[in-house]
């Protein structure tokens, strides 16, 4: 499949693009829920769990939210089913690990974090997610437990919490809710997971000129995040193995493809949205006008949509980036879907 029809594309500015708020799908509370973009089905009970509200984020089933929990309180969860401009299970479990470590009310602050256990989640070949458990010294909560796993370019969180059961009991029951749910057959085939690792030297940047950012920069910016996110998943290539840069906060992470030093991806929460950092597509350069030099591009990558935030003369750090997107987002934002999968 050629990149340039990998995809469907709708341009529009972001004040006509906000998403609906928040709202509760009506789902019946003993009838099994399916998601029409994964397939992914939460039935009504799972390992002793009962299922409440199922609540759409935004629109289209982009980011859902369900609720179980049981009646003598043992134990509560919440799955998530998000889709990502990032599809990268690694990535995004590094992310869920490190809000667990880092929130206030957890105490866990300065403690060495669990080491993330590859799994298979039902239905695929290879274990391409990641779960981990682990005591908490917080009096509100005995032990939490979470996992994840990719469905294409969704992924799926799964937050498990006691008041009662220690680690040992909650990594069990995890596991029989976990295979409680009715996962779709895999279709792409991911390769096994390998956890994040810290990048072997931290970028060395300098603070980056902020240059004007034109309209065929926003819409190329644009269209080329969302091809290369589509392409990825569509082919079944493998995304690039991360590290993680220095200096996580519980706001967000900073990672590099394979350690570049030219690109990076700053992960927003734990939750699917993320920056991308790295070079502009020269689109003077292709249409045979004269080249107006390198310049770097910071593009922000919401569920299928993607923007160009602002142009810089060079690679700017981090620190400086976020700075600068907190000015203002992106003036036009371009959507894709995947096309229909021919026969």
């Amino acid at each position: 499949m050629a990149l340039a029809t990998s995809v469907i594309l709708a341009l529009s500015p972001v004040s006509a693009q906000q998403q609906a708020g928040p709202h509760a799908l009506e789902v019946p509370a003993n009838a099994s829920w399916q998601h029409a973009r994964t397939q992914m089905i939460l039935p009504s009970h799972s390992a002793g769990l009962s299922r409440g509200e199922v609540r759409d984020n935004g629109e289209g089933e982009r980011d859902v939210i369900a609720q179980y929990g049981s009646e003598s309180d043992e134990a509560f969860a919440t799955v998530y089913l998000f889709q990502t401009g990032v599809p990268d299970a690694a990535l995004w479990f590094d992310r869920v690990l490190t809000a667990i470590m880092l929130r206030p009310e957890y105490g866990l602050e300065g403690a060495a974090g669990p080491v993330p256990a590859a799994f298979a989640r039902p239905g695929a070949a290879a274990a391409s997610g990641f779960r981990a458990s682990l005591d908490l010294p917080a009096p509100q909560l005995r032990s939490t437990a979470v996992a994840l796993a990719p469905i294409g370019d969704f992924m799926v969180k799964i937050r498990m919490s006691s008041a009662r059961l220690d680690r040992a009991a909650l990594d069990e029951r995890l596991s029989r809710f976990i295979e409680g749910l009715r996962w779709p057959a895999e279709t792409a085939h991911p390769a096994a997971a390998q956890p994040i690792a810290p990048c072997p030297q931290p970028l060395q940047l300098r603070n980056a000129r902020v240059l004007p950012t034109e309209m065929t920069d926003s819409i190329m910016g644009g269209v080329m995040a969302s091809a290369v996110a589509s392409h990825r998943v569509e082919d079944n290539q493998p995304p690039p193995a991360y590290c993680r840069e220095p200096g996580a906060t519980l706001a967000y992470g900073v990672y590099r493809p394979g350690a570049a030093s030219d690109a990076y991806v700053i992960a927003l929460n734990d939750a699917g949205i993320a920056y991308s950092a790295g070079q502009q597509f020269d689109l003077s350069a292709l249409m045979g006008e004269r080249s107006r030099g390198t310049r770097y591009a910071l593009t922000l990558l919401v569920r299928n949509s993607s923007g160009v935030v602002a142009s810089f003369n060079r690679l700017p750090p981090p620190a400086q980036a976020m700075s600068v997107a907190g000015r203002g987002g992106p003036q036009i934002m371009t959507s894709y879907d995947p096309p229909a999968k021919e026969d």
